[in-house]
């Protein structure tokens, strides 16, 4: 409970000073932050998704680095040591611009509302503590879900789709029922039926070739209860691309030293929100959630993956 505390105070002072904090992206061992420049015996560990003081220090062992977020740029500090924060954002020759760590600094920014960092299975917290969710402002034409919709689609939601295969899902609304069974619907941009399946699970993986889809065009799918037609997800269009275009964009990425110093969480979350920007929601999603599967107490993933279903209307 001591650190959610800390954790909503550090959120909330991102929110509001986020372009004057530098924010920890990415921690790759022991590191340890203490918001005071003197004094020995307040140090903590360190976690990402923390605004650091400009007053405070970072204390780093051998072989640890931490990498910040600062000013639309980004550095990676690896020495061992005491290294004090005001020290490190005036030494230009540390931080480097790169349009990923911008990128990545708008999606941190926009995940600091407290909302985000809320810690769904903290025990003891009291319901009333539970910060209220942003509003959502509906972008006409931007392909994504209804969130008062009875199904909600979670991926696909609009964008682009790249690969042999997509993965499909969808999940009931607040105070929905679930359905027994479901029915899925693919149809080309002029309602040809190219797929209909009936499955009681609330996803499917959807195979490119089998179902004729063509680089370039636009596409079609909507669940619904089997029993009951009116109860479905909105009517979600993508376009379906060549895989190249995905991989081109994330072997941009992957030559930039912002990824490459990054630890393991932290590349996927780069990896994220470079395909999201680059238009494939579907696997934005994929690697936002294998991002939490992997590194569960990684708060700034959780935080990021909240903040990117908030984007989708969900």
């Amino acid at each position: 409970m001591k650190w959610l505390t800390l954790l909503f105070i550090a959120c909330t002072s991102l929110a509001l000073n986020a372009q004057d904090s530098p924010v920890v992206y990415s921690v790759d061992g022991p590191a340890r932050y203490s918001p005071a420049s003197k004094g020995w015996f307040n140090f903590s560990p360190i976690k990402t998704g923390m605004p650091l003081s400009k007053e405070g220090r970072l204390k780093l062992r051998a072989g640890t680095s931490v990498s910040l977020l600062y000013d639309e740029q980004f550095a990676t500090i690896n020495t061992r040591g005491k290294h004090d924060i005001a020290t490190l954002l005036t030494d230009y020759g540390q931080f480097q611009e790169s349009p990923y760590a911008e990128l990545l600094q708008e999606r941190v920014e926009e995940a600091s509302d407290p909302f985000f960092f809320y810690l769904d299975d903290e025990p003891g917290l009291a319901a009333s503590t539970k910060p209220t969710k942003p509003k959502y402002e509906s972008k006409e034409g931007d392909g994504h879900g209804d969130a008062d919709a009875a199904l909600l689609p979670i991926t696909t939601n609009g964008g682009k789709v790249a690969g042999e295969s997509f993965f499909v899902s969808w999940a009931p609304g607040a105070d929905v029922k679930a359905p027994d069974q479901y029915t899925f619907r693919l149809t080309d941009d002029q309602g040809q039926v190219l797929l209909e399946e009936t499955t009681a699970e609330g996803n499917l993986t959807v195979n490119a070739a089998d179902v004729g889809l063509k680089t370039g065009e636009f596409y079609r799918w909507k669940a619904t209860a089997s029993n009951d037609a009116s109860v479905g997800t909105p009517l979600i269009t993508f376009q379906y691309v060549d895989k190249a275009e995905l991989n081109s964009a994330l072997s941009d990425l992957r030559s930039t030293p912002a990824y490459s110093t990054a630890e393991p969480a932290a590349k996927l979350l780069l990896e994220a929100v470079t395909m999201e920007d680059n238009g494939f929601q579907e696997r934005a999603g994929l690697r936002f959630r294998k991002a939490m599967g992997q590194y569960p107490d990684h708060d700034l993933a959780r935080a990021l993956y909240k903040a990117f279903l908030w984007r989708q209307g969900l």
